[in-house]
């Protein structure tokens, strides 16, 4: 029987690919083609895989083969599947990442597909991912630790500007005002900084990959446990793992975000609590806090960028007004949904539900 022109265009694209070529034949539950590069990215040889298909399946971690049975059903009823992570243990003990896109062809009798070993570009993922938690946990201690002494610096500047009034007290009071300039230079680069990187950080485009959102916070929390012993941390949650399909760079910046809102209206000795919670189709965390909570007032503005309803935190740290419009957007970039729940002087919480594709 002669091959289809198609399926040979294929190998003669599958010999030259870097990347996994392979051809599949549903009805007979075999590969009729592989490349050599699909051959080493699996570590397995042609002969075993034309003889024994299943063998590719116990090289699957565990927690994906569901999912991937799922993206199969999807390939099979949509015709197409794109981006599909997954991991697979090899002899040596490695993890690999790999991403597979997949074409049905020939009336669902055939798959045509290409793998890509993704490994490299999961941790470069994971370096931006901590690299971005220790910046996030500089950038709180900036804000919980440098706010407040220079805002009490400018506080006593100012009595002391009272105190020394009179033609005697001329050079103190010329020393006294440089010290203010200074003091406020510090606080308006600080404010500058945060500004700029709060805007930039939602400038940046949506790349859906597969993580553990367990894994990601409880990185997340130990990131801002380390730098806020005053506080008290409990994460809730009857998960081991969650792996989920979302921006994984996004999802951080929503979760650090929240925790450190709650850690800035929080008084000393306070509780935070962060609970995971899962659905057939979602998920949801919420941030809770026992701090001074919502004003009745700003909680239809909460939302939005608005200048007005900034409150300094416990420590004096100044609001730029832009976390929360971010965090919201960021969400529903995400296909997500955020509300909150508020007693002022009694704490908040705030909901983030998720889709898990």
């Amino acid at each position: 029987m002669q091959e289809a022109p198609a399926y040979s265009e294929i190998k003669r694209m599958g010999s030259l690919s870097h990347d996994g070529v392979f051809i599949y034949k549903v009805d007979e539950r075999k590969f009729h083609y592989i490349n050599a590069a699909f051959s080493e990215i699996f570590y397995v040889s042609h002969e075993d895989v034309y003889a024994q298909s299943r063998l590719l399946l116990d090289l699957i971690i565990s927690e994906d083969q569901h999912y991937l049975q799922s993206r199969f059903s999807d390939l099979i009823h949509t015709g197409c599947i794109t981006s599909t992570e997954f991991r697979i243990k090899i002899s040596s003990g490695l993890h690999k990442h790999i991403s597979c896109d997949a074409y049905v062809l020939d009336n669902n009798t055939t798959i045509v597909g290409f793998v890509k070993d993704v490994s490299r570009i999961k941790e470069h993922e994971n370096y931006i991912i901590n690299y971005g938690a220790k910046k996030d946990t500089l950038l709180d201690m900036m804000t919980h630790n440098l706010y407040g002494p220079l805002n009490l610096s400018q506080n006593i500047l100012n009595k002391m500007k009272d105190s020394y009034r009179g033609d005697q007290y001329k050079d103190i009071n010329a020393q006294i005002q440089l010290i203010q300039s200074i003091t406020q230079e510090c606080v308006d680069i600080v404010t500058n900084f945060l500004r700029e990187e709060h805007q930039e950080s939602e400038r940046i485009f949506i790349k859906k990959s597969r993580f553990d959102i367990v894994e990601r916070v409880r990185a997340t929390l130990s990131k801002l446990v380390e730098t806020n012993h005053d506080k008290n941390f409990t994460l809730i949650t009857k998960l081991d793992n969650l792996y989920i399909n979302a921006d994984s760079v996004k999802f951080f910046q929503v979760v650090h975000n929240l925790i450190s809102n709650a850690i800035k209206f929080t008084p000393e000795g306070g509780q935070i609590d962060i609970t995971l919670e899962e659905s057939e189709e979602d998920f949801t965390v919420s941030v809770k806090d026992n701090g001074i909570g919502i004003p009745e007032a700003f909680k239809s503005f909460i939302f939005q960028r608005n200048e007005e309803i900034q409150r300094p935190g416990m420590k004096g740290e100044k609001s730029m007004g832009l976390g929360l419009p971010i965090v919201k957007n960021l969400v529903e970039l995400m296909g997500g949904k955020i509300w909150f729940d508020s007693t002022e002087d009694k704490g908040a919480v705030f909901f983030v539900r998720l889709p898990k594709e």
